[in-house]
């Protein structure tokens, strides 16, 4: 008896090793490229609201100083957990991304896959797989969508110009990655930083996964 009961809590143990094994798998996975198409590519008149791709990784990030911090929406993490957002512009961002009333708003990509070295614009080799799929995807799925906007954003900490600066480097790393290394045509990107402006709804603004990268088709 006492040896059933002990290989059923090792048969217990396995399968519970496996599920763990599951999840982890599924948050440290980047978005392929063509679920980035999916997300980017607006919605067939009629037929109600692009949904778009889920955050990727929320996992928390080591803490950077007081006056800069990761802006990633990158691996601090886990890769891609994915959640739809709604774009909400907000002061600064350009007017082309602003969907006029009435309309559907903009479709738009949260990536927390893609991440920057500490207290810098350098991106992160853990950062590839996710950039290679966006460029795959903006050059072949999305070949026909004539603009896309980059955006910068950081968490609460520290300095509001210093992140301001910083979100915008990032997004325009982002860009240079996109252009010189997967070839998408300079002209069809565009990049602004958000600095910690525009904190996830609902969440803390100095929690990790305001730190992130958005891509949103401007469409044109």
């Amino acid at each position: 008896m006492k040896r059933l009961i002990a290989l059923s809590a090792g048969l217990l143990g396995c399968l519970v090793l496996v599920a763990g094994a599951s999840r982890l798998a599924a948050q440290t996975g980047a978005p392929s490229e063509s679920d980035i198409g999916r997300a980017l590519r607006p919605a067939p008149q009629g037929l109600g609201e692009h949904q778009g791709l889920p955050t990727l990784g929320t996992a928390p990030r080591p803490q950077e100083s007081p006056n800069v911090h990761s802006t990633s929406t990158g691996a601090s993490l886990a890769r891609p957990s994915v959640r739809p957002r709604r774009h909400r512009p907000g002061p600064g961002a350009a007017t082309a991304s602003q969907a006029p009333s009435g309309t559907q708003p903009a479709p738009s990509v949260t990536f927390n896959t893609i991440e920057f070295a500490f207290n810098s614009a350098q991106l992160t080799p853990g950062s590839t797989e996710t950039l290679r799929n966006l460029g795959n995807a903006l050059n072949h799925e999305l070949a026909d969508q004539k603009s896309f906007l980059i955006e910068g954003h950081t968490d609460a900490s520290g300095g509001l110009q210093y992140n301001m600066v910083l979100s915008r480097r990032r997004a325009d790393a982002v860009k240079d990655y996109l252009v010189q290394d997967t070839g998408v045509a300079p002209a069809r990107l565009q990049t602004i930083g958000k600095g910690p402006t525009e904190p996830i709804t609902g969440r803390d603004p100095y929690a990790p996964e305001n730190r992130r990268v958005v891509v949103i088709n401007l469409g044109g």
